[in-house]
């Protein structure tokens, strides 16, 4: 721990402490009293490394010694876990040190525009037609949605191009998907966009539907089952999965369905954007969390490892299941959304249940790297990671700020959009 970092940890600390009233006495006496009374020159000494950072006053407000030069800049450290630095998760605690592996979705997150994503991503009322408009890349596609309202038909799909403009959706006859016992939704995916965002692929009743955007054409390919999600293999293969463990492979160009023998699951794949490239999960096994890698064609995983809770577990987090896509980035790691605990690590009983997470997680060695806690006043499955927008910055969607960027290296959070999308969102703004 370097100097300079002492000289802040004592001003942190020392900032709303009253100085002791025998502190002044203390001084004179200790420059009057023989060596022999070493008990009192203790406790000047005491009272002289205080004073490095913060000149003693007595109750008058004079100074007893002058005021030291003022300390180094130093760098602003990433944002602390719940229970430090005065959280209001754990008000009775306060510490130190930084926490680089975990980080806190502050109150008010700066907003920093992020191009050509809107910062109010409201679509507006009148749009041209796709099949007028052809698009020959888009970064984004977008199914709004009103929790609040009673009307749950289909609603339409906007996909925003690389200039910004919007552009509805009018090819393909898309209806919403709906499981055994009749449940439906609406049918866009998070995963939905392919790798080089030209094509959408959306999941139907018995089929799969591939919007080709530069060409304004819908391509639906059978495929058998209540079909609700999918995941790309580079730019030319879709796998579509149902409600359990199994996917198929759809070559939208070729048309053709073959049955993938891999047994990945299309709910915690967040798909290749390389084809044929491995496909990881995060999953809970036999309550064990684990996180395996698929590479397409093999019957047999690739690699299964226990998940390495060590560089967030002492902070007292754990994870209890993941939930939507495993967004994989080209450098071996995984972003996921779950749920789980806060466990204070200042000894007290109490822990919080029901906290919701952003994790990264190296999917060779199972490694935890980092996690983002959203806290816990937040509705289940509130979130959700939309793509890696460079090798280091991760852009989510949360329930109450809307979407986000997270640098997973740095900890900084900004919200890119001014309020909550009320919308499934599907983006794709950078390969990595």
């Amino acid at each position: 721990m370097t100097t300079d970092r002492l000289t802040e940890l004592f001003e942190e600390t020392s900032a709303d402490v009253t100085p002791p009233a025998f502190a002044a006495t203390a001084w004179a006496t200790g420059r009057r009293v023989r060596r022999r009374r070493q008990v009192l020159a203790t406790v000047a000494a005491f009272a002289a490394v205080v004073a490095v950072t913060v000149p003693l006053r007595d109750r008058g407000g004079d100074d007893i010694r002058p005021a030291p030069p003022a300390p180094a800049a130093t760098p602003t450290p990433s944002p602390a876990a719940p229970g430090v630095n005065g959280s209001p998760m754990d008000p009775g605690r306060t510490s130190l040190a930084p926490l680089p592996a975990v980080d806190v979705m502050p109150p008010n997150p700066v907003v920093r525009s992020l191009a050509p994503l809107p910062a109010d991503f409201t679509v507006p009322g009148d749009v041209p037609k796709l099949s007028g408009h052809p698009v020959d890349r888009a970064v984004a596609v977008v199914q709004e949605r009103d929790p609040d309202s009673a009307d749950q038909s289909m609603r339409p799909l906007h996909v925003l191009d690389a200039a910004g403009q919007w552009v509805r959706i009018d090819v393909g006859d898309l209806v919403r998907t709906h499981d055994g016992g009749g449940n439906e939704a609406d049918p866009l995916r998070r995963t939905s966009l392919s790798p080089d965002g030209r094509r959408v692929a959306v999941p139907q009743p018995e089929a799969l539907v591939v919007i080709d955007l530069p060409a304004a054409k819908a391509h639906r390919i059978p495929v058998p089952g209540l079909n609700e999600q999918v995941m790309w293999s580079g730019d030319g293969i879709v796998l579509v999965g149902q409600g359990s463990a199994g996917v198929v492979r759809v070559d939208w160009a070729a048309g053709t369905v073959t049955q993938e023998p891999a047994a990945m699951s299309a709910w915690h794949g967040g798909g290749s954007p390389v084809a044929s490239g491995d496909i990881a999960e995060l999953i809970v096994a036999d309550g064990d969390r684990r996180v395996r890698v698929w590479r397409p064609g093999d019957a047999r995983p690739a690699s299964t490892v226990a998940v390495d809770f060590g560089l967030v577990k002492p902070l007292g987090y754990g994870v209890s299941e993941w939930y939507g896509p495993a967004m994989p980035d080209s450098a071996g790691r995984v972003a996921a959304a779950a749920w789980g605990d806060h466990a204070p690590t200042d000894g007290s009983p109490q822990s919080y249940g029901g906290v919701q997470m952003l994790t990264v997680v190296r999917t060779t060695s199972g490694l935890v790297e980092r996690l983002l806690d959203l806290g816990m006043d937040r509705w289940k499955s509130c979130c959700g990671v939309l793509d890696w927008i460079d090798g280091q910055t991760l852009l989510a969607q949360t329930d109450r700020e809307g979407l986000i960027t997270w640098h997973v290296r740095t900890g900084e959070i900004t919200r890119v959009t001014t309020g909550p999308v009320r919308a499934t969102v599907s983006i794709r703004i950078g390969r990595v």
